[in-house]
């Protein structure tokens, strides 16, 4: 569900760049959800693909801020993340959805990690 403002961070890893965008990105046909959609339980046609930012690292690393550097609003969520958040394990994978709320009913499923929401205004 749209939620103005709030950026949702998951961590993860994975092999490559093309398994982060088969992970997320939705199909040709747009009718079947991507496996993050289903592993997150998160209805498709609540969340705006616009507003997906996925990264992939070849290096992993438990630093946030490093993880969180080059993403949109980044000097506001590097700030308020980094003061709540020690990661305990080092991670090569990122993906963000800007302006989307998350009831977190799921917080990991193998690769990935919900981490935190936070606001970005």
């Amino acid at each position: 569900m749209e939620k103005q403002g709030w950026d949702l961070i998951w961590l993860g890893n994975i092999n490559d760049e093309d398994s982060i965008r088969e992970y997320v990105d939705l199909t040709y046909d747009e009718s079947v959800p991507s496996q993050f959609f289903i592993d997150f339980n998160i209805d498709m046609d609540d969340a705006n693909e616009d507003t997906i930012e996925k990264v992939f690292y070849k290096n992993g690393s438990s630093d946030i801020s490093a993880l969180l550097d080059g993403c949109s609003y980044e000097e506001i969520v590097i700030s308020k993340i980094q003061k709540s958040i020690n990661l305990k394990k080092s991670y090569n994978a990122v993906i963000l959805i800007y302006n989307f709320e998350y009831k977190n009913e799921i917080s990991s499923t193998g690769a990935f990690d919900f981490i935190a929401t936070t606001n970005y205004e």
